[in-house]
């Protein structure tokens, strides 16, 4: 007869029951990054007269769909990054953590590339570009990227 007193160890680990709102939030950031861009993309391309008066400063764009897509795409990429810059605020005020802090300068870092970038802030220095493909291509995988770091970074 074997009486194994170790039974428990060898019954698989249990998750403790906690709600999976990294999902919901990741989801949340992205709808808010889409409707601001959409928002920005369609301000660009109205005539000056239709504009609200805060947003006459910016150039005109023409209505080529690449630059309408790379603005909403820039603008759910610095959603993200707000997002985790927020997050690791939050980990460094509670920890302390030098990585933590670490983690808020490289990411600011690329937030402030990314809003630097942004097409309508070239556009008010008189640059604008129109997006190739692998612009585009760049946009998706930084997305990606941004949000499966937000995503981890909340569960």
């Amino acid at each position: 007869m074997n009486t194994n007193n170790n039974t428990i160890s060898n019954q698989p680990a249990v998750e403790p029951n906690r709600p999976k709102v990294g999902r919901l939030w990741v989801v949340i950031v992205l709808l808010i990054g889409l409707v601001w861009g959409i928002l920005l993309s369609d301000l660009a391309t109205m005539p000056f007269e239709g504009r609200p008066a805060f947003f006459r400063g910016v150039p005109f764009f023409n209505p080529d769909p690449s630059i309408r897509l790379h603005v909403v795409l820039t603008s759910v990429e610095v959603s993200l990054l707000i997002a985790l810059v927020v997050v690791y605020l939050k980990v460094y005020s509670e920890t302390k953590a030098n990585f933590a802090l670490g983690l808020v300068v490289v990411l600011s870092a690329l937030l402030l590339q990314a809003v630097l970038s942004f097409p309508l802030i070239l556009g008010m220095g008189e640059v604008i570009l129109v997006p190739g493909l692998l612009t585009l291509l760049a946009d998706f995988f930084q997305i990606g990227a941004y949000a499966v770091f937000l995503y981890l970074s909340l569960e």
